[in-house]
């Protein structure tokens, strides 16, 4: 006890000289975050194949990252550092082998071994079996070369999938997509999910009873094929003990726990010069959505036909014009409605829980992404007259007739309504490629909504009192249940995401908001929309920026505003602003020079992500 005050005076004594010695040399290095770029290749020296690496490339690649003093990562390593068990230097790498070809022993290896490099080589343990190999895939190593360089310590062998890397049709009118990822569509059927996740099963079994035979060992991680994958084929690889899974994508790793699940990777292609390796590897790899946008809200309604030949030459003429036009981003109708009043019954996709109108998404969709074009399902959440109950005791209801909203929805706070809505959603990430959602605009309420006995149930719980008690003039009030409404379509969207990101883990997640909601943040009130709230929760808010619609006299002057307070929110790079190319209330399409017009205005307006709906199939910026 009479020792106290001598402690207090050597504590107080030691931060000081702590104080002068931070003065004296400056605050501690802030170490740079490693941001680990993780590199694919395939083939070694096959002529006109793009993914094939000449010998000669490859090894001036890799004379430069040991110039460059780049440290080469093992598998091993990038595990922990995922976890956050390993920190890497700032300048690391990850060299990755896919297919196991019998060039990778002849040609790559020994330059391994004289370089004493680390790499990951990925095997399709079938082929390496002797059987299943496809005609076009040259030979492979065997099990014995594998077992050799495996013992060299510098090569890791992990699964490819055991039977799994090939196409198969995935949609009625034949378009393949890789089988790990996607239902089976055969003789009029989809697989089921029961059968799709045995399917899965007993693959990763099989691979890992191959590796344990002829190397005597598991598999530590899985390989996709084509990097396409999904929730079950995730799921079924991490029961049989893969927790490490590796995807292309582009894009560069950090030290987070997904990467392990979702490890990117850069595709080394025959035109990969060491400049463009440099390049690739010092350049800002954000993510896919650090590019600017351009998006198309495509119709599937007047697309489809029930002739077949007549609907493959849409989806052609279709694709080609997108592509011609330089279209990254493609939000398809997943819904269908041909009156176009925003309430449907019927869907385009294969489904258990709505009529489908026709199984026409699928067709439109792998065609798309088959030119390199991302697409996302374009969805409602409220309005599919399915959900409607015959009493309207479950919709959205108005405090009078005359106050109701333009779009007629199961309210947001029946919660049974929001479980069919979630399992559509799900079904939609099982039975279609789609790589994620854009939520259409039916997700709001006015100021008058919603006075349905969900919502004044909701009400009671949360305050404690009747909604009929609710006054207008009373602006802690109004501000209360204006958060609260917003806070459930939030909740609305969430539930409707988390379901699809069953099937689809990483799917983008884009919702509609009114332009009003964005240049003025009073109008919550009359919307129960939030931007800021969108910027937090979404890869990416979709602007309307209909000025025609809104009946704006000076249309350039509408969107520089909603520009303007996109940037003063500070959501350029989350904010996709879609323009109109049709008048909705003069009943016809707006011009050339009227659509380049509206472009035109957001480009300079400093707006990097733009999009139209709907999409006129040629009026385009150039």
């Amino acid at each position: 006890m009479k020792n106290k005050p001598f402690v207090r005076v050597l504590r107080g004594l030691l931060f000081l000289l702590l104080m002068v010695c931070t003065l004296a040399v400056g605050p501690a290095p802030v170490l740079a975050k490693t941001q680990l770029p993780i590199l694919c290749y395939h083939e070694i020296d096959r002529s006109g194949d793009y993914f094939a690496v000449s010998r000669e490339n490859f090894l001036r690649q890799v004379e430069y990252l040991k110039a460059q003093q780049y440290h080469f990562v093992t598998l091993d390593e990038y595990i922990a550092y995922t976890q956050g068990k390993r920190i890497l230097p700032e300048k690391s790498v990850m060299l990755t082998f896919d297919d196991g070809y019998a060039s990778f022993y002849t040609k790559v290896y020994p330059i391994l071994k004289r370089e004493h490099i680390p790499c990951m080589l990925a095997i399709v343990t079938s082929w390496t079996d002797g059987e299943g190999k496809p005609t076009d895939v040259r030979s492979v190593a065997s099990w014995a070369q594998l077992r050799e360089m495996e013992q060299s310590g510098l090569v890791t062998v992990v699964s490819h999938t055991h039977a799994m890397h090939k196409q198969r049709a995935m949609a009625p009118l034949g378009g393949a997509s890789g089988i790990a990822a996607n239902h089976l569509y055969q003789q009029g059927h989809y697989e089921t999910e029961a059968a799709y996740e045995k399917r899965l099963d007993d693959d990763m079994r099989e691979t890992q009873r191959l590796f344990e035979l002829h190397l005597g060992h598991p598999s530590k991680a899985i390989v996709w094929p084509y990097g396409m994958y999904s929730g079950a084929s995730i799921r079924a690889a991490e029961k049989h003990g893969m927790a490490a899974s590796f995807l292309l994508d582009g894009g560069i790793n950090e030290a987070e726990p997904k990467y392990e699940t979702y490890a990117r990777r850069m595709i080394m292609g025959s035109d990969v010069t060491v400049k463009g390796l440099s390049s690739l590897l010092t350049k800002d790899h954000a993510a896919w959505d650090s590019r600017p946008i351009r998006m198309v809200q495509l119709d599937i309604d007047p697309l489809y036909n029930k002739d077949a030949r007549a609907f493959r030459q849409n989806i052609a003429w279709t694709v080609r014009e997108l592509k011609d036009n330089h279209i990254s981003l493609v939000a398809l109708q997943a819904f269908a409605d041909p009156d176009g009043d925003g309430n449907y019954q019927q869907v385009y996709f294969y489904n258990q829980e709505v009529p489908v109108a026709a199984d026409a998404f699928n067709d439109v969709c792998n065609a798309l992404q088959q030119a390199g074009i991302k697409v996302v399902a374009w969805m409602p959440a409220l309005t599919c007259q399915a959900f409607f109950a015959k009493d309207g005791s479950n919709l959205v209801r108005a405090e009078s007739p005359d106050k109701a909203g333009w779009y007629a929805r199961i309210s947001p706070f029946d919660e049974a309504s929001l479980q069919k809505a979630a399992a559509l959603f799900r079904d939609l990430g099982r039975y279609t490629p789609a790589e994620g959602i854009l939520f259409q605009d039916d997700l709001y309420l006015n100021d008058f909504e919603d006075v349905s006995a969900p919502a004044r149930a909701a009400y009671q719980k949360a305050y404690g009192k009747d909604l009929g008690t609710l006054s207008r003039t009373d602006p802690k009030a109004m501000r209360q249940w204006t958060e609260l409404k917003t806070r459930q379509l939030d909740h609305v969207a969430d539930v409707c995401l988390s379901s699809f990101r069953e099937s689809r883990p990483e799917g983008l997640a884009m919702r509609d908001i009114y332009a009003e909601a964005v240049t003025n943040p009073a109008s919550q009130e009359w919307f129960a929309q939030s931007y800021p709230d969108y910027l937090t929760r979404y890869d990416y808010t979709v602007v309307m920026a209909y000025p025609y619609m809104d009946k704006e006299k000076h249309p350039d002057e509408a969107l520089r505003k909603t520009a303007k307070a996109i940037q003063k929110a500070g959501g350029e790079k989350r904010t996709i602003v879609k323009v109109q190319t049709y008048d909705w209330a003069k009943e016809k399409w707006l011009s050339d020079k009227e659509v380049r017009a509206e472009l035109d205005t957001l480009r300079k307006a400093g707006m990097r992500n733009r999009g139209v709906y709907p999409h006129s199939f040629y009026r385009w910026d150039k």
